[in-house]
């Protein structure tokens, strides 16, 4: 048995620091965007936002899943699983939400993007899953 602090502080932060990672990455991901949206012509002066709001749920979760099995100590396939599980039970709750017209605390949640969101996150997790799989293809489940 493993009694070492740092690998059971790893398995503690596995949760907690991909939803940083993840939110972290969404800077350089507006910051990219943005410039290269507005330094082109074609497009008129207001920013369009719409190709942020849609890559956004990409790649926060793609780094979400990945992320996560880097922090793990081990079984880092099965971690990356278990995290695309619980994005799944999280989307799957707030379309639910969204569709049904549920207030939570005075705010109702609502598709953007005639619900495009919620698959660009799915696909960004699956992307994350592909990598962590392609990485440790030696593991196994």
């Amino acid at each position: 048995m493993k009694e070492n602090v740092a690998y059971w502080l790893r398995w503690v932060a596995v949760l907690p620091s991909p939803l940083l990672a993840g939110l972290l990455a969404l800077f350089p991901l507006h910051w990219i965007v943005y410039h290269s949206l507005r330094n082109q012509t074609i497009f008129v002066d207001p920013y369009p936002e719409l190709p942020e709001r849609l890559l956004t749920p990409f790649v926060a979760c793609a780094v979400f899943v990945w992320a996560g099995s880097r922090i793990a100590p081990e079984r880092k396939v099965l971690t990356s699983v278990v995290l695309l599980g619980l994005l799944l039970l999280l989307q799957g709750g707030f379309v639910f939400l969204a569709v049904s017209g549920t207030n939570v605390m005075g705010a109702q949640f609502y598709l953007q993007g005639r619900g495009i969101a919620p698959i660009m996150a799915l696909a960004g997790a699956l992307v994350g899953l592909y990598i962590v799989r392609r990485k440790n293809a030696g593991d196994s489940l």
